[in-house]
């Protein structure tokens, strides 16, 4: 059997738990989307789509309150356009305002950070701007390895790379990332030819956050690829064992696996 193309969620998922990746991945249940998911997107388009504002009006001493609009403006019309997508969801209108006004204060601290990343930099305003604006949304495929992702931003200046993702998360564990970050780290070396310098997290609630990339980042990444890849040759169930932890019902929800998971050994 061919290997199924993995990548880092599908390989997080199945060491978060086999039997959800079984459901996923194999049997293809369908899932709805949450509140997190959908933020977490529209979080995204809204730093993709940032660094595609005209800047001719742009200085160094009224970018920063300019910026801020934008941002703003940006995440009004992205929430907009997730409307129906979020009408579906069971949530109250106070509860939909409160994940908006959170997630603007996310934008405006990642803004923070790009701000001062700015204002290090040489040059006009639109010079700095170019300089910091970073490959966006970048698919990657390993034939080699069965493993694609997306790299949310990669950036080149200081004469570093760095490849980043953003998360809208309230952990801030980088640790938790680093298979991710290794993985992405192994598909731009294969595609570039080239070790990017460090790999990252912009936590939109707290702060990024780098490791260095080196040969056994990328050593652990291919270890974890071959593994998940032997883990999931079979197309039956008990192969993939359930993993019962605080993850199956919580709080506030449930596994959208539950309900099935619970008639089935």
């Amino acid at each position: 059997m061919a290997k199924r193309v993995q990548s880092p969620s599908s390989i997080k998922l199945y060491h978060q738990c086999p039997r959800k990746y079984f459901y996923q991945y194999i049997r293809q249940l369908e899932t709805l989307p949450n509140i997190h998911q959908i933020r977490g997107n529209i979080a995204h388009s809204v730093l993709e789509k940032f660094f595609d504002i005209p800047l001719q009006d742009l200085t160094l001493d009224n970018f920063k309150q300019r910026l801020t609009t934008v941002l703003q403006e940006l995440l009004f019309q992205e929430w907009a356009a997730a409307k129906p997508k979020l009408k579906n969801l069971d949530i109250s209108s106070d509860q939909n305002q409160f994940y908006f006004e959170e997630t603007l204060l996310m934008l405006f601290n990642w803004l923070e950070h790009f701000s001062n990343e700015l204002l290090s930099q040489k040059g006009s305003f639109e010079e700095r701007f170019r300089l910091l604006t970073p490959a966006r949304e970048k698919f990657y495929l390993s034939k080699v390895f069965n493993v694609r992702g997306y790299i949310d931003a990669v950036e080149k200046f200081n004469d570093q790379i760095r490849i980043m993702d953003y998360k809208t998360s309230s952990s801030f564990n980088l640790g938790d990332h680093r298979l991710q970050l290794a993985i992405y780290a192994l598909l731009y070396q294969e595609l570039h030819g080239e070790l990017p310098d460090f790999a990252g997290i912009y936590f939109l609630k707290d702060k990024p956050k780098f490791i260095k990339v080196d040969k056994q980042l990328l050593e652990f990444a291919r270890k974890e690829i071959e593994l998940i890849h032997q883990k999931t040759e079979s197309d039956n169930m008990t192969d993939y064992p359930k993993r019962p932890s605080g993850l199956c019902k919580y709080s506030t929800g449930q596994c959208e696996f539950f309900g099935v998971c619970q008639k089935e050994d």
